[in-house]
């Protein structure tokens, strides 16, 4: 299990939004129009969060069924920024800020560069299901218009069975965090 679990953790570190087999892009320009679809209509502000464990709290863990879960803040590779590893029995789960790498217009110009990318919407944030498959899914929704928070989760064992369906499981848990993300 713990094996399981350590692929999983590394398989998301490769597979964040900002990944295009190159490395980290950079950020577009600030005069880089972003897309009239994926303007983000109620922006939140990511910038001052050191700890992106901190935007789940105990009991919307406990309502995930993540309460007693292991929770690792440390600082994405890629982005150089706050993210949070959860992990249990039944799944495994990475909070990734992105606050240096453009939002949703970002994520959207490189949408060929993954596996598979499905636009969607998340608590009203535009948002895209990225590098699903039956048991592996990352949610990035932009919460500003230069900022996104992406959520992977990967399903292991037992737990519930809404916990099946990864990208529906991811979004639930992207809602969670929006919801702690402070207004900009």
């Amino acid at each position: 299990m713990i094996t399981a679990s350590l692929l999983t953790l590394t398989a998301a570190s490769a597979c964040s939004v900002g990944e295009s087999g190159g490395g980290q892009q950079p950020a577009p320009p600030a005069s880089e129009a972003v897309d009239p679809a994926l303007k983000v209509k109620n922006p939140k502000n990511l910038a001052g969060i050191s700890d992106s464990c901190q935007l789940l709290t105990s009991e919307q863990l406990s309502a995930l069924g993540a309460s007693g879960s292991e929770l690792k803040p440390s600082i994405n590779d890629q982005y150089k920024e706050p993210t949070c590893n959860i992990s249990n029995d039944a799944f495994d789960i990475t909070v990734d800020i992105n606050t240096k790498n453009g939002g949703m217009t970002a994520a959207n110009a490189r949408k060929d560069n993954f596996d598979n990318f499905a636009p969607t919407e998340v608590s009203g944030y535009p948002a895209a299901q990225i590098n699903a498959d039956s048991s592996v899914c990352t949610v990035a929704a932009g919460i500003a218009d230069d900022q996104s928070i992406e959520v992977f989760y990967a399903k292991n064992a037992g737990g519930t069975p809404e916990m099946d369906d990864a990208c529906g499981y991811a979004k639930k848990i992207t809602t969670e965090v929006i919801k702690n993300i402070p207004s900009a």
